[in-house]
C-alpha cells in the first residue's frame, strides 16, 4: 500500500514538474534562461508554495534526473535544473505589445529598497532581465520565499515607456525589461539617511569661537594615605618647616 502511494506521488511530481518547466513557469513565479533551466532553489521554494509539495526534498527531485538508463525526462546542471528539450513547449505564446499593463509589480528584500529607490532597477548579476509581475498578490507571494515582510515595487509603465524604459512580454503574468529609472518606481518610504559627523569633530564639545572657552568642573582633589597628627592634610615643606621650629625651640 505504502509503495503503491509513493509510486502515485512520484507520477504526480512528474506531472507537476513537466507543468512547470515545459509549459507555464511563469505561473509559478518563475522564468527560465535562454537553455531552458531555471535554479533548482527557485524551483523547490515554487513547489513548497503548492499544496501537498511543502515537504518534498530537493534529493526526491534530483533522484527524477538522474534515472538510470538515460530514461529522465528532466536534466540537472550547476544547480539548474530543466526540462528536456524535445519534452518542452515553453515559452507559451506571447501577448501582442499593445496590452502593457498600467502598473507592474517587482517583490524586494527590504534591505534592497532603499538602494533601487535611490538608484533604479538593473538586472541582478547572472540574469539577463528584471520580472515584473501584472498581478500585485503574485509578486508578494513570489517576494515571500526571499523574505517574511518583502516589499512591492511598483512601476508606472506609461511614464517609463515614455521615458524609454522597454518592456517585454513572456506571457500576459510576466513582463522583462533591462533597467527602470528610480523616478519612476513607488514604494513605500525609506529611512532618512543618518548625517556623518565630520572628521577630527569631538562628540561632546562643539567648535570653538574665537576667543572662546570651555569651562570644565575640576576634578575634587583626592588624599590618599593615612593622615598623621594635626597637620596631616598640609604639604610636606609646611609640616618640615613645623618639625624645624618644635627641634630648635621656636
Amino acid at each position: 500500500m505504502a509503495k503503491q502511494k509513493n509510486i502515485q506521488q512520484q507520477e504526480g511530481l512528474v506531472k507537476l514538474l513537466m507543468y512547470i518547466l515545459g509549459q507555464r513557469p511563469d505561473e509559478f513565479g518563475l522564468y527560465p534562461d535562454a537553455g531552458g533551466f531555471v535554479a533548482v532553489k527557485n524551483l523547490m521554494a515554487a513547489l513548497h508554495d503548492e499544496d501537498g509539495w511543502r515537504g518534498l526534498r530537493e534529493a526526491q527531485v534530483a533522484m527524477l534526473a538522474n534515472l538510470p538508463g538515460g530514461e529522465s525526462l528532466f536534466e540537472i546542471a550547476e544547480g539548474k535544473m530543466r526540462l528536456r528539450p524535445e519534452m518542452a513547449s515553453s515559452p507559451p505564446p506571447a501577448p501582442p505589445i499593445g496590452p502593457l499593463p498600467g502598473t507592474l509589480y517587482l517583490p524586494l528584500k527590504p534591505s534592497a529598497w532603499p538602494v533601487i529607490s535611490e538608484r533604479g532597477l538593473f538586472p541582478k548579476a547572472g540574469e539577463a532581465a528584471v520580472l515584473l509581475w501584472r498581478d500585485r498578490e503574485q509578486a508578494l507571494k513570489i517576494g515571500r520565499r526571499q523574505s517574511p515582510q518583502p516589499v512591492v515595487a511598483a512601476i508606472k509603465t506609461g511614464p517609463a515607456l515614455s521615458g524609454g524604459t522597454l518592456f517585454r512580454p513572456y506571457s500576459e503574468l510576466l513582463w522583462l525589461t533591462g533597467r527602470v529609472e528610480a523616478r519612476f518606481l513607488a514604494g513605500p518610504p525609506t529611512p532618512p539617511k543618518e548625517e556623518t559627523p565630520s572628521r577630527g569633530a569631538k562628540d561632546d564639545k562643539t567648535t570653538a569661537l574665537p576667543g572662546s572657552f570651555y569651562l570644565e568642573t575640576p576634578s575634587p582633589e583626592v588624599h590618599r594615605g593615612k593622615k598623621k597628627g594635626k597637620h596631616g592634610d598640609a604639604p610636606d615643606w609646611k609640616n618640615q618647616i613645623r618639625r624645624d621650629r618644635r627641634r630648635h625651640g621656636e
